[in-house]
């Protein structure tokens, strides 16, 4: 008999270990067999976040990643590259073997590897709550192959693996209901919060969102009990607050930038609702969202969703959490978990942050780094599915007990059937579009260098990779990202070349080195203070030339051609270029003294922030009305409207301009809103950014009014000027010419 349970064990632990390795190898059969050969995303941020950590493992050390924003680099925290694994495969690289190869595939494998864990730490969890071995299992796998953050495979990789929140819990259930080895549970806790918030900074708030909300819980449930709370509580705490007294101090001895924006945009967007907790976004059920609640799908930042289960459980869920104690330690502990879903749903929802905990944020500037309140959905999907499992067996025992077990299996099994097929349809749709052939990141040289070595150049020539249309992503509200997906070739030829990007994708990048970079392609009139800091070698520029601005034009034009590899052009530009400093022929220039049009210094209000002139105009108020006039000219006319706007080196916050029209009748025709994506900030000035907006007139009566929509910037010399016009403004400090300053040393 003791054989026969012997063997029995062995198979089914045979079944638990192998069953989640089937199933994601079927699903990733191509990256199991070429890891490397693969990426789960080949544009946008996922591309760039493949960049950053193979670039760093091939070419830095530390804490520096050097292969965007030459040649400042930045902070490895601020480039989603994962710090800690880049960190370990750097050191492989250069004491193990050499790792210029593998990278992507380690990174692809890795995560991979996570969701197989990730099956068997929630197993285990499930049955420590005496939860039978077949229902551990179905919801384990369930659980698991449904979770929000297999979507993140798709580009946010730090935030992909799938084991760390089920780990995180599982050591927290050891350290409550284990009474001894406290001090390992605790530690071991510690040392996954740090690891994991050197994967992604936001695991950090998820650990430290549910260790607090449990912590404050379970002492709510055990105050009376003085001797546990004693010998509990300094464990749990000790878990909570040392790993974010270390990282906190971490990134402070490491960082040296003092300017990264403070007011991040999306912390009043990126949250998640009912509606995307217990609806279905999964294909081909996302249908719903747009035939039946005509909307649109929400974005992966905005789900949590639980499943059909998840939401036949709700009222279970309010029963179960709302019912009066019983004397039951376990019941008490999963009650003491579903609060901290209810918590953790709350922050991911904004409901904390718009009901009277705002100032939580304003008295804690750096939690508004962590702008994704959404993403708090994840830890609540774990923690409320956890407990919908447990309260299903529990039901199932209670049937059970009636002399109706068989009833109850036909209901746990026709659960586990609609469960099981949702986390099927999910994981697949997941895996069906993750095989994007690896052309960018391979090892292989076989599209620029060639090019390069052609016309008698190798990348060594060359300082680093000027990528037209500009890419500047991570200053927050002043961005620009017009080259975002032309950025697949800039990093497609600094893999190949080693050379590092001047343009950038990052998070929180400092504001002043944003301006500085617009600043670099603004006009040849002023000193840049980036190209200060330039070698003397050339500049290698890389040009999707149907994209290309005016702006940037008159930099192309100054380069010599090397040759086009599919639509990018690539040019050698001399770095001194952006160094010298040339002054329009002004004085040869017949300006319209009275000219066709408006210009405002705002003199008439005094501040202490100005570009020119005696004063500049603080925008207090949304919607501040700064111009309007009634063309009654017989035809349209084109004009070029202007005005600069001071850029805080904390907020980053630039003006939302916006144009209306009226007819003769006063009817509105227009009323166009502009923000970063649609205006061409081409034009930097110190700490001032020039918003460049074209305007046609009608005539004939037709009323134009021009407002500043968002309260904080302050904006000085506005200037309306006719297309063809020319106009010249001098003062003490600078000329303005057409409004781009020209320093009075030049």
């Amino acid at each position: 008999m003791k054989s026969n349970f012997s063997w029995l064990k062995i198979l089914w632990v045979t079944l638990v270990l192998t069953l989640p390795g089937v199933i994601i190898y079927h699903l990733f059969q191509k990256v199991f067999e070429c890891p490397a050969c693969y990426l789960f995303e080949s544009t946008g941020d996922g591309l760039k976040n493949y960049f950053t950590l193979d670039y760093y493992v091939q070419h830095d050390s530390g804490w520096h990643f050097s292969g965007m924003n030459y040649p400042y680099g930045e902070h490895i925290i601020y480039t989603d590259n994962q710090p800690i694994l880049a960190i370990v495969l750097q050191w492989i690289d250069r004491h193990v073997i050499d790792m210029d190869k593998h990278v992507v595939g380690t990174m692809n494998m890795l995560l991979l590897i996570s969701i197989y864990l990730a099956f068997l730490i929630t197993y285990l969890l499930l049955r420590r709550w005496d939860i039978g071995r077949w229902w551990a299992l179905g919801a384990a796998a369930c659980i698991t192959f449904m979770s929000p953050q297999l979507w993140r495979l798709h580009g946010h990789y730090g935030l992909g693996y799938v084991m760390y929140i089920p780990l995180m819990l599982l050591l927290l259930d050891l350290l409550i209901r284990n009474k001894n080895k406290r001090w390992l549970w605790a530690g071991a806790l510690g040392v996954l919060t740090i690891v994991t918030s050197l994967t992604h900074m936001y695991f950090l708030l998820f650990n430290s969102v549910v260790i607090f909300s449990i912590t404050t819980c379970w002492w709510i449930y055990n105050r009376k009990d003085k001797i546990a709370v004693k010998k509990l509580m300094p464990f749990l705490l000790s878990a909570l607050i040392l790993p974010g007294m270390f990282l906190v101090g971490l990134r402070k001895v490491t960082d040296p930038i003092q300017d990264r924006p403070t007011e991040p945009y999306g912390i009043n967007s990126f949250t998640i609702t009912f509606e995307t907790t217990f609806f279905s976004f999964i294909p081909p059920f996302d249908k719903a969202w747009t035939s039946i609640l005509h909307r649109e799908k929400p974005i992966t930042e905005r789900s949590a969703y639980v499943g059909i289960i998840g939401l036949l459980m709700l009222p279970v869920i309010l029963i179960f959490l709302f019912r009066k104690k019983k004397n039951d330690p376990l019941q008490t502990h999963i009650k003491i978990i579903l609060w901290s879903a209810v918590i953790s749903w709350c922050l991911a929802g904004g409901v904390f942050y718009q009901n009277g905990f705002k100032f939580l944020w304003e008295a804690v500037p750096v939690l508004k780094q962590f702008r994704g309140l959404g993403r708090f959905g994840i830890p609540f999907y774990y923690l409320y599915l956890l407990v919908c499992s447990y309260l299903l067996w529990q039901a199932y025992v209670k049937i059970r007990a009636q002399d109706l077990g068989r009833i109850g299996g036909y209901l746990l099994g026709s659960v586990f059937v609609i469960w099981g097929f949702e986390s099927w349809s999910n994981i697949k749709a997941v895996s069906e579009p993750v095989f994007q052939v690896n052309h960018t990141l391979t090892s292989s040289k076989d599209d620029y260098v060639p090019l390069l070595n052609a016309q008698g150049y190798s990348p060594d020539d060359f300082q680093a990779i000027l990528q037209f249309p500009l890419v500047v992503i991570g200053n927050e509200n002043m961005g620009i990202e017009r080259g975002f997906w032309t950025l697949r070739e800039g990093i497609h030829a600094a893999s190949e070349t080693g050379l590092p990007l001047i343009d950038y994708a990052m998070s929180r990048t400092s504001v002043a080195q944003g301006l500085d970079l617009l600043e670099l392609i603004s006009t040849p009139y002023a000193p840049k203070r980036r190209a200060a800091l330039f070698s003397d070698k050339p500049i290698l520029l890389l040009c999707e030339e149907e994209f290309v601005t005016t702006a940037e034009w008159q930099w192309i034009r100054k380069a010599k051609k090397i040759g086009t590899y599919q639509s990018i052009t690539l040019y050698a530009l001399s770095a001194d270029v952006f160094k010298n400093v040339t002054s329009p022929e002004i004085d040869a220039i017949t300006p319209h003294r009275s000219f066709r049009g408006w210009y405002d210094g705002f003199d008439d209000h005094p501040c202490d922030t100005l570009m020119t002139g005696k004063g500049a105009l603080p925008i207090l108020t949304p919607a501040t009305l700064i111009w309007s006039y009634t063309d009654t000219a017989s035809t349209p006319r084109e004009w070029q409207v202007s005005f600069w706007s001071h850029v805080d080196h904390k907020q980053g916050a630039v003006p939302v301009p916006r144009i209306l029209e009226k007819n003769p009748e006063g009817v509105v025709t227009t009323n166009q809103g502009f923000h970063r994506d649609n205006i061409s900030w081409s034009d930097a000035y110190g700490e001032w950014i020039e918003v460049h907006i074209p305007l046609t007139t009608l005539g004939r009566g037709y009323a134009y009014e021009l407002y500043i929509d968002n309260a904080g910037p302050v904006i000085d010399n506005l200037l309306i000027r006719q297309q063809e016009d020319s106009c010249i403004f001098r003062f003490p400090e600078m000329t303005l010419f057409n409004n781009l300053p020209i320093p009075v040393s030049q």
